[in-house]
């Protein structure tokens, strides 16, 4: 029961310090005035697998240049990542590629519509917003932390309050010496005491003197 006790106790502790590191670089990055996108398709591998966290930050047009990743949003309001291949300098347009994708978008990217270039990307990190996006996995996650902080304090005060104060080893024979001592002493002294009573018991002898 210890060790389980011990296993719950480290995994929320594991939780807490991801919940505030991820917090704390989060903010950190939107005090900067980055901001966060998830690559959730392949068009962008081996260099942005799925699952990546990308940050982007605000660059101007004269800023950008082929070979940048930039985060941009189409018509119907989706954001895509892709690298530029070519710039429009007259229309301030730009052309993108997937990186695994053979040929270019067709349709070129109006700078109006660029959130930003990709300053870096982080593996795999992507997926804790991707599964958090969705319901099922922000039901998922509710029941997780519930589920391991109802086990760790059912398991806490279910015990018994002989198992919460344990006596160390030590002192339990420590203990168990000393009242052997005591009861050692103690009938010693009754030993002692019951030879130094006086006997007060008549002697016959005498009786038969003090008649004569």
């Amino acid at each position: 029961m210890k060790v389980f006790l011990k296993i719950c106790k480290a995994l929320l502790y594991i939780l807490y310090f991801l919940i505030i590191a991820a917090g704390i670089a989060i903010a950190v990055l939107l005090l900067q005035g980055k901001r966060l996108f998830c690559i959730e398709t392949g068009s962008m591998e081996p260099n942005y697998p799925v699952g990546a966290m990308v940050v982007v930050e605000r660059a101007e047009f004269e800023q950008l240049s082929e070979g940048d990743v930039i985060t941009y949003v189409i018509s119907d309001s989706t954001v895509v990542t892709h690298r530029l291949v070519g710039i429009d300098p007259v229309n301030r347009q730009l052309t993108t590629k997937g990186d695994a994708n053979a040929i270019a978008d067709g349709a070129p990217v109006s700078y109006e519509n660029v959130i930003g270039r990709v300053s870096f990307c982080i593996p795999v990190a992507g997926w804790i917003f991707i599964i958090l996006s969705t319901r099922f996995g922000r039901i998922m996650l509710c029941i997780l932390v519930l589920a391991i902080i109802g086990i760790y304090l059912i398991r806490r005060y279910a015990r018994s309050p002989a198992d919460d104060d344990p006596l160390p080893e030590g002192e339990a024979e420590n203990k168990d010496d000393s009242s052997s001592e005591e009861a050692a002493a103690s009938e010693e002294g009754a030993a002692q005491s019951e030879t130094d009573a006086p006997d007060d018991r008549a002697d016959p002898e005498n009786d038969n003197k003090d008649l004569v």
